[in-house]
C-alpha cells in the first residue's frame, strides 16, 4: 500500500481531547458550495474518525448511519472530494473498509474555472451552475470591506469603473500596490497577474 507523503499530512483533530475534532475554514469557505452538503457531512465523518497519522477508515455503513444518508450519496461525495485532492482513498480488499488519507489544504486542487469544468465532466454536474457559483463567490469576496479599502487607498478604483469585471481563468483581477492580482476562490494567496490584456475576460 502506498503511504501518504509526510508533507501532505496535517492535523485535523485536537488529539488532546478525544471527544472533539476540527476542520479547516478553507473547506467550508471555499469548497463546500461546489462539493455539496453530502460531501460536507462525509468529510466531517472522516475527520472525526481520523487517527494521529491523519488516516481514517469508517465503513460506508457507519458513515451512512451517522449522517442518515444512503450509500450512493456517500460514494458520490467521496468521488467529488477525491477530484479536488482533499482526500485520497485506498482500496485494501473486498472485506476490509477503505482507507482515507486526509490531505493538507496546501495540496488541494484550486477552485477555478478550468478545474470546475473538468470537475463537471468527471462528476456529471452542470457546469453553468458551478460557473455561476464561482462568479458570485468571487464577486462577494472581492467586494469585502478589506478589499475595497485597499483599492481606495492604492488608487485602484479606476480599474473597476467598468460595468463588467476582469477575470483570468475564473479568478477576479484586482489592483494592489501598483500591480494586478488574481484572487483564488479557495482563499489561498493572491497571484500576480503577468499576462497580457488579451488574456483578460470581462464579465
Amino acid at each position: 500500500m502506498n503511504e501518504i507523503n509526510n508533507q501532505e499530512k496535517f492535523e485535523v483533530r485536537d488529539l488532546r481531547k478525544k471527544d472533539q475534532y476540527i476542520t479547516d475554514d478553507k473547506f467550508l469557505n471555499g469548497y463546500a458550495r461546489f462539493l455539496g452538503i453530502y460531501a460536507v457531512g462525509v468529510y466531517g465523518s472522516l475527520c472525526r474518525h481520523a487517527n494521529k497519522g491523519q488516516r481514517s477508515w469508517p465503513s460506508i455503513r457507519k458513515m451512512g448511519e451517522e449522517l442518515d444518508i444512503g450509500k450512493n450519496s456517500i460514494l458520490e461525495a467521496i468521488k467529488r472530494m477525491e477530484f479536488f485532492q482533499i482526500i485520497k482513498k485506498y482500496r485494501v480488499g473486498k472485506m476490509a473498509n477503505n482507507r482515507y488519507d486526509l490531505i493538507r489544504k496546501q495540496r488541494w486542487l484550486p477552485v477555478d474555472e478550468e478545474n470546475l469544468r473538468k470537475y463537471s465532466e468527471v462528476c456529471d454536474i452542470n457546469f453553468t451552475g458551478l460557473q455561476d457559483k464561482l462568479h458570485r463567490f468571487v464577486a462577494r469576496t472581492s467586494n469585502s470591506k478589506e478589499t475595497q479599502s485597499k483599492e481606495l487607498k492604492e488608487g485602484g478604483t479606476s480599474f473597476n469603473n467598468k460595468k463588467s469585471k476582469p477575470f483570468y481563468r475564473g479568478m477576479l483581477i484586482v489592483p494592489s500596490k501598483g500591480k494586478r492580482w488574481c484572487i483564488p476562490v479557495d482563499g489561498s494567496s493572491w497571484l500576480e497577474f503577468v499576462g497580457e490584456e488579451k488574456d483578460i475576460e470581462w464579465k
